[in-house]
């Protein structure tokens, strides 16, 4: 039978349009449920399940850091007992990690409202979480200012984002992908998420990269919104996947010759930001490898994700 922590899993593999700290927010409501399943569990039998929660918790948003950062939280524990696995020390690690995740999604959003100035033009892409908070939270602070943003083709999750805008009461222009770099001659500041913050670059949405081309050519200062549960170390970079998504979002032709390629996300030179924002400020892109480097990384969930480690389970 399907556990309660295995259908919010599910939930979170099927969901193709939440952006990656709305999908973190399941996978920490995931973790409570194991927890409660796992409560009475021995140690040894703990280890396999959180292997079996691991493995599917990072299997089911491979393109997004904060699944394997939050393994890399839980799994840290792990290293910090071996042999000696308990839950109090796992339920603590989430705990932690919870905690501050919401500390760092504040701090990225008041850096990043601090950016925004009265009368200005925002550029987006795509629709982050934290970027939309961001401006709201400009806009409580008085600033009035516009939004220009695009469909975000294939799933449309940018008309979602100039829905709610919209709703804030944010003059916002909404207008096709192609259309999206023709404004670089008109915008004040371009605004973007991340689903992944690596040591050679920044993924976001398919197109982020041809916009921020765009913004350097138009010399608007572009920034990238990502709190630390983004940011991947060298050693798990490798975990780290782009898959190809189901052809059927954006075509149901089928012919001999037809290759349909649907990804969603695309990884960015850091050299082509004014900065990243984080709960810490805003780090200048020539400090990324370096700031990346100071984060701890767990040798057991290395092991683990390479499949040496842990009791072998099905995934």
């Amino acid at each position: 039978m399907t556990s309660a922590w295995q259908r919010v899993v599910q939930g979170i593999r099927a969901d193709h349009r939440s952006g990656a700290s709305a999908l973190l927010a399941d996978a920490l409501e995931a973790g409570r449920l194991f927890l409660i399943a796992t409560r009475r569990s021995p140690p040894r039998r703990l280890a396999a399940d959180l292997a079996r929660f691991t493995r599917r918790l990072t299997a089911s948003q491979p393109s997004m850091a904060p699944f394997l950062t939050l393994a890399n939280a839980l799994w840290l524990s792990v290293d910090e007992t071996p042999g000696a696995l308990t839950w109090n020390r796992v339920h603590e690690a989430l705990v932690g990690y919870a905690d501050a995740v919401d500390r760092g999604l504040l701090g990225t959003i008041r850096n990043g409202a601090r950016l925004v100035q009265r009368g200005s033009l925002v550029l987006t892409y795509s629709h982050s979480t934290v970027v939309r908070l961001a401006l709201r939270c400009a806009m409580a602070a008085g600033r009035r200012f516009e939004v220009v943003c695009s469909e975000s083709r294939p799933m449309g999750e940018g008309v979602a984002l100039a829905r709610r805008l919209a709703h804030l009461g944010i003059t916002t222009h909404l207008t096709t992908d192609a259309a999206l770099a023709g404004w670089m001659d008109r915008v004040d500041l371009v605004l973007v998420g991340a689903d992944a913050v690596l040591s050679g670059g920044v993924v976001n949405k398919v197109g982020t990269e041809p916009l921020l081309r765009a913004a350097r050519r138009a010399k608007v200062p572009s920034y990238v919104l990502a709190d630390r549960s983004k940011w991947l170390p060298e050693g798990l970079a490798e975990f780290w996947r782009s898959c190809d998504e189901a052809s059927g979002e954006i075509t149901r032709l089928c012919r001999p010759n037809l290759r349909v390629e649907n990804r969603y996300f695309d990884c960015s030179s850091p050299g082509l930001l004014s900065g990243l924002v984080w709960e810490g400020g805003t780090a200048q892109p020539t400090d990324l490898r370096r700031r990346l480097a100071t984060l701890g990384t767990s040798n057991s969930l290395i092991l683990l994700l390479r499949g040496r480690g842990a009791t072998r389970l099905d995934a």
